[in-house]
Order: C-alpha cells, then structure tokens, then sequence
C-alpha cells in the first residue's frame, strides 16, 4: 500500500474465531491477531482501484471458510463482501513549510499563528514531543508544492521582519475526523479552536463522483512517528485522529 497516504479497512467477521481470544491467553490472542494480520492483507489485494495519493476507507465482511476446503483455483476475493468502499485522491501533494518558531507555550504559539493569519499569512500550529526535551509547539506557515514556492514565502516574512525561519520538507500531518464540506467541518474546526489547536484545510477528490472534499489537518512532521504525541492527545480528546500525507 505504498501509494496510499491513508488506508482504513474494518473487517466484519461471520465467524468468531478472529475476536474470541479468552482472557489472560497471550499465545491464543496473539494467534488470532496473526489471522486478524493475514484477513487484512488478503482484503488489500482485492480492493480494486487504489490512487496514487489518497485515501481508501473499506467495510468488508468477511465469509467464513475453512482452509482445508480451498481448492487452489479460489481466489481470496471470494473471502470478501466489500460493503462500503471511499477511494480518495489528493488534489496536490504539498510537503513543503516554513517553520517561523517553537515554543514550549502552546498558548502563545496559537496566538502568534493567529495574528500571522490576520496580516494574511497561512500560519497553523502543532506540537512534537523531543527526547529529554520534553513537548514543544511549533509555528508555521503554508503548503507548498515546491521548495522554490515556499523559499518566497520566507523571503516575504523576513521583509516583514519575521526572521530566523526555515523552509522544511514536513510531509506528514494529522487529518481530524472524515472528509467532507467547509459548513460539516464547521463545528470540528471551532472545536480545534477553542482546545488551541490551529488547523487548516487541504482537499481531495472522490474518485467515484470527483467532488472535492475538503479535510482539516493538524501540525506538520517529518516522520510519521513524530506526530505520535499529537495523535494521542487528539484521541484522548474523543477526536478521530489518524496519519495523512500532506
């Protein structure tokens, strides 16, 4: 699945052998998370038509079968009933930021993204925790495409005398909740808000009907497990939190 930035399945069994483990068994939870490992795999080389940058959310129920029974000439898509499937693309790839500032403050660093987006500049926020340095918070500023795009932006902060900013190659973000319009992203957006969270929007394409979509995002990362901390707050807030690229 190296194409996909995000992918989601849930598989629902017919059968309870994947989610019977007995309490306190570790070799039999272990073995179940092993066939729960194998029922994943095989449902992601059936799903069909992928994008090369985007998402997939699948429902797939899985039938029961026993191995004994398979002939070679069965196929693993016979396994599955895919009830539900959302195939996703990125309107455009923009890994590319301009990091102003780090803070270990999450207020004031809110508040400084917010007065750079009342003089117009696309600031948003987002916290990495660093060995034995503890949770910073971060500033930046943009999504671009390109190196060059971003290098223009500093350049137009350092004559409004923002200075010491860097561009970065941060390709990673936090997409909270599901895809959907700027008005159903409404109340999700003033509740980031209110927990001093600075999020901004990027937009895919739904490949079945090719309406955009809008989707918030938290933070920039160089690395996947850089976002951990972020994500876990998120989570901890009740929010749906998961790795994207941006």
């Amino acid at each position: 699945m190296k194409h996909c930035i995000a992918f989601s399945i849930s598989l629902i069994a017919l059968f309870c052998v994947v989610f019977g483990a007995s309490a306190g068994n570790l070799s039999l939870i272990e073995k179940r998370l092993i066939e729960l490992d194998k029922l994943n795999k095989e449902a992601v080389g059936n799903v069909g038509e992928l994008p090369q940058n985007g998402s997939v959310e699948i429902v797939a129920k899985v039938s029961p079968s026993e191995p004994d029974s398979q002939t070679p000439s069965e196929t693993p898509s016979k396994r599955f009933d895919f009830t539900k499937k959302t195939v996703l693309a990125l309107e455009e790839k923009a890994p590319f930021t301009v990091q102003i500032s780090a803070s270990r403050s999450q207020q004031q660093c809110y508040r400084v993204a917010a007065m750079l987006r009342r003089t117009g500049y696309p600031a948003f926020t987002g916290s990495l925790k660093l060995k034995d340095q503890g949770l910073w918070h971060r500033i930046f500023v943009g999504s671009f495409a390109t190196m060059e795009e971003a290098e223009k932006t500093r350049q137009s902060l350092e004559k409004d005398e923002i200075t010491d900013s860097l561009v970065r190659n941060m390709p990673y973000a936090i997409q909270v909740g599901r895809e959907g319009t700027l008005e159903s992203l409404k109340a999700l957006r003033e509740k980031l808000l209110l927990l001093q969270y600075m999020p901004y929007s990027s937009y895919v394409r739904d490949m079945a009907t090719n309406a955009t979509q809008t989707r918030l995002l938290l933070g920039a990362f160089e690395s996947k497990e850089d976002s951990a901390t972020l994500v876990n707050s998120l989570r901890a807030e009740g929010l749906e939190a998961r790795v994207v690229n941006r």
